[in-house]
């Protein structure tokens, strides 16, 4: 039911203006995501992403669907810095709260109603996200999420971090935890990258600005290239870099990364016990502070981080895969030109003669292409 929103025709219409025209995408953006630096389009979509999922959670109600589209559009249109859009997701999702409750446009009137209820729906009720691989859904849609217990290479990359203290010397293979997070738009940045320590490896950070990193994009040639020139700067001999390729080339045959989606695991805030926010009485009660401001309070919230290592069953969890890859990844379509016959513009006295021969040889011609065209694209 969340992901059901993705498939409207408007969002997708949205999406793909999103990914075409830079008034809906070039923006100032904020620095970062705990520390973790956006490229390409990936503000732009994360916290559009972000603004569906908060609609899915609170307001639910499709009636109002098209019209919360239509001021998300004008919204990502008019304002042009990312701090900005977010406030305004708040005081739009405030908006129809409102008439979803019938108080239509009595905001003020009915403002700790409005308040209490997107608490309720968005904390109480509302969700703990974790970005996974998508290989590993089935396994847990059937025995339930193990934490750091699915299948993996974590030995052998192990053994690659004690050989080669430079690689991967901020992971720990032997930690029995998973982090979740209540902020959306993390969980989209972490399912991007996941797993984390795999991309960071693949793709390390260097001066040179990467506009769409080529692991998000699942582009395994451009990523292999880029990690194999990394190596060699760091004086890595050939033996050694290809006994480092094939262990990152079996991890990502595993994860299936070519044909992986971006995929998010939800759980209840109140499996963890997560479902209460400290100052929430102050928030509801105050009289002062614009309504908008106070529900961004409560939906964007950020605790500090939150780890877990019991197992959690299936029939807790959740999943969304978000579309990501079909605005960032650029199909290949063959382009077939169809070349017509050339037809003399003007008469001859020969023409009467060949006029016969003529449209029967065009018309074989054309029966060709049509035929050679349809051959093609079985």
């Amino acid at each position: 039911m969340l992901a059901s929103i993705f498939s409207n025709k408007e969002v997708i219409e949205l999406l793909n203006k999103v990914k075409n025209n830079p008034i809906y995408n070039d923006k100032k953006k904020k620095d970062s995501i705990n520390y973790e630096k956006f490229s390409g389009l990936e503000q732009s979509f994360f916290l559009l992403f972000d603004a569906l999922i908060k609609y899915q959670i609170v307001v639910e109600d499709h009636e109002y669907l098209s019209d919360y589209i239509h001021h998300l559009d004008l919204l990502w249109h008019k304002i042009d810095n990312f701090h900005d859009i977010s406030q305004g997701v708040s005081k739009i999702l405030v908006k129809f709260v409102s008439k979803k409750l019938g108080y239509k446009n009595k905001v003020e009137e009915y403002r700790r109603e409005i308040l209490e209820y997107i608490y309720k729906k968005y904390i109480e009720e509302g969700y703990l996200y974790h970005g996974c691989s998508s290989c590993y859904i089935e396994d847990i849609k059937k025995e339930g999420f193990k934490p750091q217990k699915y299948q993996n290479l974590y030995k052998e990359f192990y053994g690659l971090q004690k050989k080669y203290s430079s690689l991967l010397n901020d992971m720990d293979f032997y930690h029995d935890y998973v982090s979740f997070t209540d902020d959306f738009m993390m969980a989209c940045y972490y399912a991007t990258y996941s797993p984390m320590f795999f991309s960071r490896l693949l793709c390390p950070n260097t001066s040179k600005k990467v506009e769409v990193n080529s692991y998000a994009k699942r582009d395994y040639l451009s990523t292999f290239q880029s990690f194999h020139k990394y190596l060699k700067s760091k004086e890595f001999s050939e033996d050694e870099i290809k006994e480092i390729s094939d262990l990152c080339n079996e991890e990502w045959k595993l994860l299936k990364q070519n044909e992986a989606s971006y995929t998010i695991m939800f759980v209840k805030r109140s499996y963890f016990g997560k479902d209460k926010l400290q100052g929430i009485y102050e928030i509801l009660c105050d009289k002062e502070t614009d309504i908008a401001v106070l529900a961004s309070q409560i939906m964007d919230n950020k605790m500090d981080s939150f780890t877990w290592s019991k197992d959690i069953p299936s029939d807790m969890i959740s999943f969304v895969s978000i579309p990501y890859a079909k605005y960032i990844i650029e199909e290949e379509i063959e382009e077939v030109e169809v070349v017509l016959p050339t037809v003399r513009p003007t008469a001859s006295p020969e023409d009467g003669k060949v006029s016969l021969l003529v449209l029967v040889g065009t018309t074989l011609i054309l029966l060709g292409v049509i035929l050679s065209v349809i051959m093609l694209y079985q």
